[in-house]
């Protein structure tokens, strides 16, 4: 059993360990000390960083309440230690993980849901709940949590023993036994957790929700808190300087530009489509023949518009219509149609001497071919 320093001193970051068993594997080396300020990968949340004797910790994991620390490079085993963890990540895994305990909270306290699920990676944390609620009830609760954070509330950890364990109603995701770490938020919420946490609700700053979604036969919500939520709205902030000097609209006026942009955007390609449309027109017009087959051959550029090709052509051209687009570089995309020649017999004849991709039914076939037009045109 590892003795786990974290949790008598969430804001310890350096330490002196005895090395207990130094193991290669086969990324490294795993390495077992006697006590450790490294928090592992547990309870939803990713583990602390840091070096041991100056060499990077690659992770951290437990396991029977044994403690593993993975390194590149062997600690011998016997030999004292100094431990040091990032407490700069370390502090803000605390401010998201006691961010949610406080609206977990309240969303057990406003609807009865639980907490069934959570996740803390390094840039974002998502919570699970076992109930539906929608976006505007979770925004009032953001409202709330934030209120709780400014007030300053007290956040203790401690293990009751099992008579006071008994007594106490407490939120937990799974079924426990042995000693249990319960994390109380004053007047907000009780909870059984392993991690570090905040002594106060005002060192978390701040709560954000950043997205709201319905999961599985409940609600999933992604937030962040703290440090990570400054972060995260300076980049936003930075993006939308930037936004604003790509389409020249005025701070505050984002969003009418990006409006009027995509209403412009819009404008041209409903022009384009004409623009295309007509030249379709005239080109099919100026290439009309006695023959039963109409081949109209387009620009590269011009996929979009096989249908329209093809139903052109269909005005003038009983027996077969074939649209072809591309070069002959770079290869084509055809369109074939006919309600009296069986295209799939052509289309079998083609793969037999031609690069060709494609499939269809006797009355209507398409693909591409890597080929030149004329020897493609013979086909037909």
């Amino acid at each position: 059993m590892t003795e786990k320093l974290y949790d008598k001193d969430a804001y310890g970051s350096e330490f002196n360990a005895t090395v207990l068993s130094c193991e290669e594997v086969k990324k490294g080396f795993k390495v077992v000390l006697d006590k450790t300020f490294f928090f592992p990968e547990e309870g939803g949340q990713t583990p602390d960083q840091g070096t041991l004797n100056g060499i990077a910790v690659t992770h951290v994991a437990i396991k029977d309440d044994v403690i593993t620390h993975y390194l590149e490079s062997p600690l011998e085993a016997g030999t004292n230690v100094t431990g040091k963890i990032d407490f700069t990540h370390r502090f803000r895994n605390m401010q998201m993980h006691s961010a949610e305990h406080i609206f977990s909270g309240l969303v057990f306290k406003h609807f009865g849901f639980n907490n069934v699920g959570f996740h803390l990676s390094d840039n974002s944390a998502t919570m699970d709940y076992d109930g539906k609620f929608t976006y505007e009830e979770a925004l009032k609760l953001e409202k709330e949590a934030n209120e709780i954070i400014i007030k300053g509330k007290s956040i203790t950890a401690e293990y009751p023993s099992a008579e006071e364990l008994a007594k106490l109603t407490y939120r937990s995701k799974k079924e426990l036994s042995g000693p249990v770490r319960i994390v109380t938020v004053e007047d907000t919420d009780v909870c059984a957790c392993c991690a570090p946490h905040v002594h106060n609700t005002s060192e978390i700053g701040i709560f954000k929700i950043v997205s709201f979604e319905n999961y599985k036969s409940g609600v999933r919500v992604n937030y962040l808190a703290g440090f990570r939520a400054l972060e995260d709205y300076e980049k936003r902030l930075s993006d939308l300087r930037e936004i604003s000097r790509t389409i020249s609209a005025k701070a505050g006026e984002e969003l009418n530009g990006v409006i009027k942009l995509n209403d412009d955007l819009n404008a041209c390609k409903f022009k384009d489509v004409e623009l295309r449309n007509r030249y379709i027109d005239l080109k099919i017009q100026s290439e009309l023949k006695e023959s039963g087959t109409g081949i109209c051959v387009l620009p590269e550029d011009f996929s979009s518009c096989i249908k329209y090709a093809s139903e052109t052509l269909k005005k003038h051209y009983k027996d077969m219509t074939v649209v072809l687009c591309g070069n002959d570089d770079t290869g084509y995309r055809f369109y074939a149609e006919s309600d009296s020649i069986n295209l799939a017999e052509i289309l079998s004849d083609m793969k037999k001497s031609l690069e060709i991709k494609g499939g269809g039914k006797p009355s209507a076939i398409q693909g591409t071919i890597s080929a030149k037009i004329a020897e493609i045109v013979g086909f037909f």
